[in-house]
């Protein structure tokens, strides 16, 4: 008799059953435990700022992969490199990085559209080929000044867009 009911509690332990939240099989006696520090449970659930995806590691995660973790710490304010005065970074993080006029991809500069260079709001960069930066600190001004002129208002407009 002894050996069958130490056969009976090897084959009772083993038994499983499956979480209520993440369906995995677990051993009845751990499922308690797993159910209560599971990450899909309600009160631990906590979401990719990323992809809004359930975090396994919902304790000391930030993110749900390395996928994410690489879009969300490696792209713009959460860089590592981040500068809120390096208006060149600002202004390629907003805008596209060509000029406004003719579409150089190669050598762009950053114009400041108000004239204050420690205004380095999105707003206020305007993206421009050598060539064109200097039209527009020469008599030649006139040539671009109705596109700079609707780039900035369209770029503004669609900024108070994504703000609301």
């Amino acid at each position: 008799m002894h050996s069958n009911s130490l056969q009976n509690l090897k084959l009772g332990s083993t038994k499983k059953q499956k979480c209520r939240w993440c369906k995995e099989e677990r051993v009845v006696a751990n499922l308690s435990r797993h159910e209560e520090s599971c990450y899909l449970n309600p009160k631990n659930l906590k979401l990719c700022p990323v992809c809004n995806k359930p975090i396994k590691n919902f304790k000391t995660g930030t993110t749900c992969s390395c996928g994410c973790a690489n879009t969300y710490f490696r792209t713009g304010t959460n860089h590592p490199n981040w500068k809120d005065c390096a208006y060149r970074t600002t202004c390629f993080v907003y805008h596209k990085k060509k000029c406004i006029i003719c579409d150089e991809d190669k050598i762009v500069e950053v114009h400041h559209y108000d004239g204050d260079s420690k205004n380095n709001k999105p707003e206020n960069l305007i993206p421009l080929c050598p060539t064109h930066h200097s039209y527009w600190h020469s008599r030649y001004r006139t040539h671009i000044l109705d596109d700079v002129n609707k780039y900035a208002k369209k770029f503004f407009e669609n900024l108070g867009d994504v703000e609301k």
